[in-house]
């Protein structure tokens, strides 16, 4: 048969359709290509936004962690609410490793159903959770639960809750720390020696299901961990410290009669001084002892010294953290910058409180344990001058700024901190401040702190008495602090 002429030759037509074919195969492998990258930039979209919600959430653990640990004991943190832990050595010896202080392993983080995870924790030991403490038979409040705290993710126009992340927050010892080991010869992993404790926060977002060595994962896992240490610097030793280089009196006399009674107890001095200058010849602990009689010595004891007055200012120089009581810019700092971020009462300007008008101060029962749910320190700052007359008692963290004229049935539980003008005058009658005292006189010149002269004055029947446990009690009113922080990945640790 012969062709028309112009129509296609077989080998062209076969071409045209490689050609095509061709064609189809790279469009089909470029969808293809397409395809896979939409999947891939998805996935890696959806692990990096769970891996920063897991981040956020492991902060926000540690946030929650640090404000919860003030006014509560180290101690029923690390043995946990039911007051008990495993006594086996071999449970023992992994409390004091770096993996025990991990809230939940790596490799269960990673699968745990964070929408409900109280399956896969079962059999996690209680230990290191945050607690009020056990007081008799009573189990102590937990208050962020081996479970978490979850972060919901409500869906628009209703529907049953999500959850986005979830973060868990465990405290454990520094054990095998030389501080800790001076403190605590045992290296008890569930009792805190030297007020310093390791938290670490695990924040877990779920992201998309994969499987890696026949294992799934499904979520993001983050983890960061803070060292914090309760300050001892006014860690008081005796019921009435005060720091200058000199020492004045509030009133006409700096004791009023043989009514006083000042104890520091076998082992510690009634009036302790700390001295700002020591290289001068000026001494305020002599300066103390010349304005008392020779009828009213015994009327201030402790350390079977009698009048009961010593300088402490090399013990003071020599302690980490009571020598910053020797710097009058820390002072100045803690009333005007910290005080105020803790405070939960602030008034600022003169103030005269009188029976009846006196707001709430906190209480504190000295026989009752100290984490008895009845039990309620506060910090109370007054910015300003403070006459308190009448009857009235509180607990906790009192700090006064300006001058402090206490008289009247007042009865105080804890410590009394009169940093600035330094002045006070005690004559209460019927009441007794069990805790301490601490005056210390700092004004600025120039716009630097500078040391001023204290003034102090008592008389009545004022009772001051040293009282360990009560200045506790008002220490960890204090928020710790913070040491370290640094994120812990499963690779690197310690």
């Amino acid at each position: 048969m012969k062709l028309h002429a112009g129509a296609p030759k077989s080998d062209e037509m076969g071409l045209a359709a490689l050609v095509a074919l061709i064609g189809l195969s790279f469009l089909s492998l470029l969808g293809l290509f397409i395809a896979l990258q939409a999947t891939t930039e998805i996935r890696i979209s959806d692990n990096y936004e769970s891996h920063v919600q897991a981040r956020y959430a492991a902060l926000a653990g540690i946030n929650h962690g640090r404000a919860l640990s003030r006014g509560l004991s180290f101690d029923d943190f690390l043995i946990g609410p039911d007051g008990t832990c495993d006594p086996s050595p071999a449970y023992r010896t992994l409390a004091r490793s770096f993996i025990f202080r991990n809230p939940i392993p790596w490799s269960l983080a990673r699968s745990l159903n964070i929408t409900d995870p109280v399956m896969d924790l079962a059999g996690i030991p209680d230990n290191g959770l945050i607690n009020t403490g056990k007081h008799g038979s009573t189990e102590g409040l937990v208050l962020i639960p081996l479970t978490g705290i979850a972060f919901p993710q409500v869906h628009e126009g209703g529907g049953v809750p999500g959850v986005i992340a979830r973060y868990f927050v465990k405290f454990t010892d520094n054990n095998s720390e030389s501080s800790e080991i001076a403190a605590d010869p045992a290296d008890d992993p569930f009792a805190d020696g030297d007020g310093v404790v390791i938290v670490r926060s695990t924040g877990i977002a779920g992201t998309i299901r994969e499987t890696k060595n026949n294992r799934s994962t499904h979520n993001s896992v983050a983890m960061f961990e803070v060292r914090l240490r309760r300050s001892l610097t006014f860690s008081l030793e005796a019921p009435m410290v005060i720091q200058g280089n000199s020492v004045q009196s509030s009133l006409a006399q700096m004791f009023l009669g043989n009514g006083f009674d000042i104890q520091g107890g076998e082992s510690n001095p009634g009036i302790a001084t700390i001295d700002t200058d020591p290289s001068d010849s000026v001494f305020p602990a002599d300066l103390v002892r010349l304005r008392l009689q020779a009828d009213q010595y015994g009327n201030i004891q402790g350390q079977g010294l009698q009048p009961s007055v010593r300088d402490i200012t090399a013990a003071v120089r020599a302690h980490v953290d009571k020598n910053l009581l020797l710097s009058a810019s820390y002072l100045r700092g803690f009333v005007r910058d910290s005080a105020p971020k803790f405070a939960d009462s602030l008034f600022a300007g003169h103030q005269s409180w009188t029976e009846g008008n006196v707001p709430d101060l906190g209480n504190f029962d000295m026989a009752l344990a100290p984490n008895e749910p009845s039990q309620h320190p506060k910090v109370t700052l007054v910015d300003g001058d403070l006459l308190l007359s009448g009857s009235a008692q509180g607990a906790g963290l009192l700090v006064v700024t300006g001058k402090l004229a206490l008289s009247g049935d007042f009865a105080f539980v804890g410590m009394i901190l009169v940093i600035g003008a330094g002045d006070i005058d005690v004559a209460i009658s019927g009441g007794c401040i069990r805790g301490g005292i601490y005056v210390a006189a700092i004004a600025n010149q120039g716009g630097i702190p500078a040391w001023q002269t204290p003034k102090f004055s008592i008389g009545g029947t004022s009772s001051l008495r040293f009282d360990r446990q009560a200045i506790e009690m008002a220490l960890r009113l204090i928020p710790p602090l913070q040491l370290s922080f640094r994120e812990i990945t499963s690779t690197i640790d310690p």
